[in-house]
């Protein structure tokens, strides 16, 4: 019988599963000892903290491995503390990103983690072996390891509050030697109804960014797994997945030639397995036209995510990036649009030199660019980056806050004892260039782009207004003025704006106090406490006041159309019947009971099919037509996979609204005549993908 080692990438399961992604990181490493030790070694992989639990009642691991992110750490830190304190011959091991990159700071972090023994920094695959090896020799005994004060490549270790840092080993050059977690069958428990499929094409990054753990030095070469490897690995996800989705986790998709051959292969599998409905993936900083090659390919199932984090010119300095032109971003955006996908932007707010009106030309520069998915990040303070580091804190005279991340927390069990444990992150609302205050307003304007910009929410009127020569930047700059005039809508800002400040702390070990206060993780479980305050109150705005979001849409358009060319009989008609229209497809949209019938005097059947590009007075109809509004076979199909995933209560739906196209859930519509149905807008992803070759 070999060793018995646990590795663990945990994820909160309090409220929902968090990290809903398989541990593809861990399982690598777990998977290479395999390959190395053979019988040597008796290993498991866990995700959810119950699993783990369970193990844990009749196993007692020789070496206890956990992965160390923002959203975990804490979570294994309190399940290491309790199995050092009943097993103090466990050695416990971590190793993952989270984890600071100077000595005194590593020092620091295992001070404040004191049931860690050894942190492997960096790869862990070829480190974690080698630490194997060392302890096997000496009978698997930590205090003899530290009195030999044994070199492991890249172990860091405290030796009576000494620091220790070994050297780091060589980056591996051909990650090809790393079996495949996936054809090695160490994944297979976790192909549930809610863990997405993680793979892995290439591992580094040649980009330098500040705000990143990738942009340090250790990272600056890529490698690339074979593509024989990848169709393998699609393949077998494919044969045995439940959830619609996929995740690559590359930093840069589409920066290779041989990501097209993945894309084909994607595309194929879809052809037989209707999978993955959405591929998860940071598409290239740079390379966009092979992104674009990629997105004609796949249609709406790849979103291209544009990062830029900020477009001005000094900022970008400071952070070390370089964004590709925003005529290229335009480019990338009409190709999505041609497809009916959605073309993602991503931004960070409060970043080194940022500024309000930096920021606001930042998101308008993407608005003008029609992105229909503008993510608006927080700018968190991960360790290990230079951006976290004490020189630049100081430099730019960066206020700080801490919350419990949103979904990470929850009771958990260890034996008899029952556990609560909240994960808090660091980050960054002011600094010299921009006031609390401005951050605020920034993040006004964040919900407003939330609610009335993403997920094509509007595409159909957007359309319009691009007819009449109306950007789409101005549209949401005078939604954002009317906003704060209108009852329903300024009193969602003002309890985003009082719920977001409120989950805010000035001080990490107070919030860590208070969330172990007995009582206090229900309050965070049930949402009182700790929710992502962005997707909350956009589903409070979409979900129960949709009727009153339209109506601002609505006045706002009229407004700039009239200040153009003015509002004529033909225009007045279609305004009031696409405003029907829409608010008919996307009410409830996850009510799939739910069908309309409606008279229209504008085909809106071709103009769904059309994308809403053509001019819609070419499809006036004097004399109207019946239409049903209704959720296709697919659609009710594809809810249901993510009710399951995620549930639809208030938190469920603000994970939906972040991870789903929304646009794929609005309800369909089909023309009806004497005889039932005559024809009906394309819905399914074969007739698109038959749609694309044809093109080609």
């Amino acid at each position: 019988m070999g060793v018995k080692v646990s590795f663990a990438d945990l994820t909160h399961t309090g409220q929902l599963v968090a990290a809903n992604t398989f541990p593809l990181g861990i399982s690598m490493v777990a998977s290479y000892a395999k390959q190395e030790l053979g019988e040597e070694i008796d290993l498991e992989i866990f995700k959810y903290p119950e699993d783990l639990s369970t193990y844990l009642d009749n196993n007692v691991p020789r070496i206890a491995c956990f992965s160390s992110f923002s959203w975990n750490v804490k979570l294994g830190h309190e399940f290491a503390r309790r199995i050092k304190a009943r097993h103090p011959e466990t050695v416990i091991v971590f190793g993952g990103p989270n984890f600071p990159d100077t000595p005194e700071e590593q020092c620091q972090f295992l001070e404040r983690h004191p049931a860690i023994d050894c942190y492997l920094e960096f790869e862990g695959e070829i480190s974690f072996v080698r630490l194997f090896e060392a302890l096997k020799a000496i009978d698997f005994d930590w205090e003899v390891f530290k009195e030999n004060r044994t070199v492991v490549p890249n172990a860091r270790y405290l030796i009576d509050g000494e620091f220790v840092g070994c050297d780091l080993g060589e980056k591996i050059k051909d990650v090809n030697l790393l079996p495949s977690p996936y054809e090695s069958g160490v994944l297979d428990k976790f192909f549930d109804d809610v863990l997405i499929p993680m793979m892995q094409t290439t591992r580094g990054c040649p980009y330098s960014c500040t705000f990143c753990w990738e942009g340090g030095d250790y990272f600056r070469k890529t490698t690339r797994f074979t593509q024989e490897r990848i169709h393998a690995e699609l393949r077998y996800i494919a044969d045995r997945v439940k959830v619609p989705d996929l995740c690559i986790v590359d930093a840069n998709f589409g920066m290779f030639k041989e990501d097209l051959e993945t894309a084909r292969e994607i595309l194929s599998i879809q052809e037989v397995k209707d999978w993955p409905r959405t591929v998860l993936a940071a598409t290239a900083k740079n390379h966009k036209e092979r992104t674009i090659e990629i997105v004609e390919m796949l249609g709406d199932t790849l979103p291209p995510t544009a990062a830029v984090q900020s477009t001005d010119d000094d900022i970008l300095g400071l952070i070390r990036r370089k964004n590709v032109p925003l005529e290229t971003l335009v480019s990338l955006a009409k190709s999505v649009e041609k497809v009916g996908g959605q073309s993602e932007a991503e931004l960070i707010l409060c970043l080194e030199g940022d500024t309000k009106e930096k920021h606001f030309r930042t998101v308008f520069d993407m608005l003008d660019a029609d992105m229909t998915f503008i993510r608006m990040y927080q700018f968190m303070m991960l360790p290990g980056t230079q951006s976290s580091s004490r020189k630049t804190r100081e430099e730019f005279e960066m206020m700080t806050r801490f919350r419990v991340l949103p979904r990470c927390f929850g009771t958990y069990r260890y034996g008899d004892e029952n556990f609560p444990v909240a994960e808090v992150e660091e980050i960054c609302v002011a600094s010299k260039t921009m006031s609390y205050e401005d951050y605020q307003d920034c993040r006004d304007l964040h919900l407003t782009v939330e609610v009335f910009n993403n997920d094509s929410i509007f595409a159909d009127l957007m359309q319009l207004l691009r007819h009449q020569g109306v950007s789409r930047s101005r549209f949401i700059q005078m939604v954002y003025d009317r906003s704060k005039s209108d009852e329903v809508i300024s009193q969602i800002h003002a309890d985003f704006r009082a719920e977001e400040k409120h989950n805010l702390s000035t001080s990490r070990a107070e919030l860590e106090v208070f969330a172990e206060q007995p009582g206090v993780i229900d309050q965070y479980v049930s949402g009182e406490h700790g929710t992502n305050e962005l997707y909350k109150y956009r589903v409070v705005a979409l979900f129960e006041h949709l009727g009153r979001v339209h109506s601002i849409a609505y006045e706002v358009a009229r407004s700039l159309i009239g200040e153009q060319e003015g509002i004529n009989e033909d225009i007045d008609l279609y305004l009031k019947e696409l405003h029907e229209l829409s608010v008919l497809r996307k009410e409830d949209p996850l009510n799939t009971g739910r069908s309309d019938r409606r008279t229209f005097h504008f085909d809106f059947v071709e103009l769904m099919n059309h994308r809403f590009l053509a001019d819609p007075f070419d499809f006036h109809h004097p004399d109207g037509m019946e239409v049903e509004v209704f959720h296709s076979d697919q659609q009710v199909k594809l809810i249901d996979n993510y009710a399951t995933q995620y549930g639809t209560d208030l938190i469920g739906l603000g994970r939906i609204v972040l991870r789903a196209n929304m646009n794929r859930l609005y309800r369909r519509v089909r023309r009806l005549d004497d005889a039932g149905v005559s024809y009906e807008a394309e819905d399914s992803e074969t007739n698109k993908r038959s749609k694309l070759k044809l093109i080609a």
